[in-house]
């Protein structure tokens, strides 16, 4: 089964009010822009892909597409996925470095070939994964734990919260609110998004930065609180200071999702930087050398719980790699009422990955990654492709 082309494009999905992730000091978006890639063989089967492009990286990913990806990869072979993927290595290193979503989509296309959802492929034998609200913006500790309270009755098991507030004190509060209103049986994820420059900056753009000593005191402080973990306090590079803040900390210590690269990857785990990785397999590397990554990091006792701040489309890729993984225990969906919600973040499918009333999402049993995109809808959102 031989690649014949490899298509892009980039959609916006308008926010239905403006949206102020805690991670951009630029100020409100006001819609999701996201890339789908499709794979098409000569045998007529397509693989199709996709996830969050943001910050004006779409069009990026479709020049790499058009200039690098569609020749390296036109005439290969599918089926032999470690030479795919070696190939979008070489993109990654001196043209895009996150082309892994074409990866996906050449997964997708394994998968429909055999008839088989891709974590059966894999060995996996869960039918659903345990999600996560996963947060976005810094609010209120009184409106957060009233945001918390409506996902628990929803059937949400756990809760990740944004802090990005200028001292310690303020960033407890909004985590100690939530505590008292969900109590002591959901479990509450912690983000700092301390991982990248950019990131370091308050929405009205004044400087946020974390050290070393920050880090560890708000570990401490959130110990008590039963957090599950405190998820990208220090930059991303900086492998001794991670590693001296997960031996130290009192809960574990999350990170990983923007670096690069299998190489990053088993360095980090070799040196015990974190002691949960979440990788994305639309961002970080190749999805089935992150299938391999998982299995790495199990024989060290460590945990595997994907990045998946994405799309329908997106999750539906990492849903799979969840699936497959014998160290995860948990799905990040992306989830923040008003604004983050199914009807935007996965319009592009004709049925929405969506939690039932226990928390659960189902692992989709059609095959590749199990999804069918809506293309009336595709059309009307899209404004550029290749």
């Amino acid at each position: 089964m031989r690649i014949t082309d490899v298509r892009g494009r980039v959609i916006e999905m308008p926010y239905p009010r403006p949206f102020v992730p805690s991670w951009a000091p630029e100020g409100a978006h006001r819609a999701m822009s996201a890339v789908i890639v499709e794979v098409e063989t000569d045998e007529g089967v397509v693989g199709v892909a996709g996830g969050d492009m943001g910050h004006g990286t779409g069009p990026m990913l479709l020049a790499a597409v058009k200039d690098w990806i569609r020749p390296q990869l036109v005439g290969l072979d599918a089926f032999a996925t470690t030479h795919v993927a070696n190939r979008l290595r070489y993109v990654a290193e001196y043209v895009f470095p996150r082309p892994w979503v074409v990866g996906v989509a050449v997964w997708d296309a394994v998968g429909k070939a055999c008839g088989r959802p891709l974590y059966k492929l894999w060995g996996g034998h869960a039918g659903s994964v345990r999600a996560y609200a996963s947060f976005g913006e810094v609010r209120s500790p009184a409106q957060r734990a009233e945001d918390s309270l409506r996902v628990v009755e929803e059937g949400f098991q756990g809760i990740k919260l944004r802090v990005h507030s200028a001292t310690i004190d303020e960033d407890v509060a909004q985590v100690a609110a939530v505590r008292e209103a969900v109590g002591p049986g959901v479990a509450i994820m912690v983000d700092a998004n301390q991982a990248a420059a950019r990131w370091r900056y308050a929405p009205d753009g004044s400087r946020l930065i974390w050290d070393y000593d920050r880090a560890l005191a708000t570990a401490r402080e959130l110990a008590g609180l039963g957090v599950a973990w405190l998820e990208e306090p220090l930059p991303r590079h900086d492998y001794r200071a991670l590693c001296e803040l997960t031996t130290a900390s009192p809960i574990p210590i999350a990170g990983c999702e923007h670096n690069r690269g299998i190489g990053q990857l088993v360095r980090m785990l070799e040196d015990g930087c974190f002691d949960i990785f979440q990788p994305d397999a639309n961002e970080s590397e190749e999805i089935g050398a992150l299938r391999d990554f998982g299995a790495m990091a199990a024989a060290r006792q460590r945990r595997v719980i994907p990045h998946a701040w994405a799309t329908g489309l997106g999750v539906a890729g990492n849903l799979q790699l969840c699936a497959s993984l014998p160290n995860c225990d948990w799905l990040e969906y992306p989830y923040d009422p008003p604004v983050i919600v199914p009807e935007v973040f996965h319009s592009m499918l004709t049925k929405p990955l969506l939690p039932d009333s226990s928390g659960m999402v189902g692992v989709p049993e059609g095959p590749g990654l199990g999804v069918e995109l809506d293309y009336a809808t595709i059309e009307s959102l899209t404004v550029q492709q290749v």
